[in-house]
C-alpha cells in the first residue's frame, strides 16, 4: 500500500536568501500599493443619491490582497512590516508640492478636508500591521493549544 496522506510542505523563512527576497517582494508591492491607492483613492461611483468611495473600497481591497499574498508566498511578517512601514514614505513624495507648483495630494480643497487622503494613508499603513498582528496572534493560539 502506498500512503496517499499529504505532508505539509516547510517553507524556509530565516536564511539570509529568505530573507532578502521577502524583503524585495515587501519593497516591490509597497511601490504598486501606493501608485494604485493613491491614484483611485478620490473615485466615487454615484448610486442611488450617495457617493460610494469605490476608490477607498478598491485600495483596501487590494490592500489586504498583497497582505494575504505576502503572508501565503512567504509564511513570514517581514513583507508586512516591510509595507507598514515604507508605505508612508513612498506616498510621501505625492503628499507635498509637485514640480509645477501643485499638491498631488492636497489635505484641503478650498477650505474642506479632503479625509479620502487621509483614509487611504491609514489603510495603506495600518493594514498591513493589523495582518501582522492577526498573524502573529494566530501562531501564538495555535502554539498555545498544542
Amino acid at each position: 500500500m502506498t500512503d496517499t496522506r499529504h505532508r505539509g510542505t516547510v517553507v524556509e523563512t530565516a536564511s539570509p536568501g529568505a530573507r532578502i527576497t521577502q524583503g524585495v517582494l515587501g519593497v516591490v508591492l509597497t511601490v504598486l500599493s501606493v501608485l494604485l491607492m493613491l491614484t483611485t483613492h478620490r473615485m466615487q461611483l454615484p448610486l442611488g443619491g450617495v457617493d460610494l468611495p469605490v476608490g477607498l473600497i478598491f485600495g483596501g481591497a487590494f490592500q489586504i490582497v498583497t497582505c494575504v499574498f505576502l503572508y501565503a508566498a512567504t509564511g513570514s511578517r517581514l513583507p508586512l512590516i516591510v509595507v507598514g512601514s515604507l508605505w508612508g514614505l513612498v506616498a510621501l513624495p505625492f503628499l507635498g508640492h509637485g514640480a509645477g507648483g501643485g499638491v498631488l495630494m492636497p489635505a484641503e480643497i478650498a477650505g474642506q478636508l479632503q479625509l479620502a487622503g487621509w483614509i487611504v494613508q491609514g489603510l495603506g499603513i495600518g493594514i498591513p500591521f493589523l495582518a501582522a498582528l492577526v498573524v502573529t496572534v494566530g501562531r501564538a493560539w495555535r502554539q498555545r493549544r498544542r
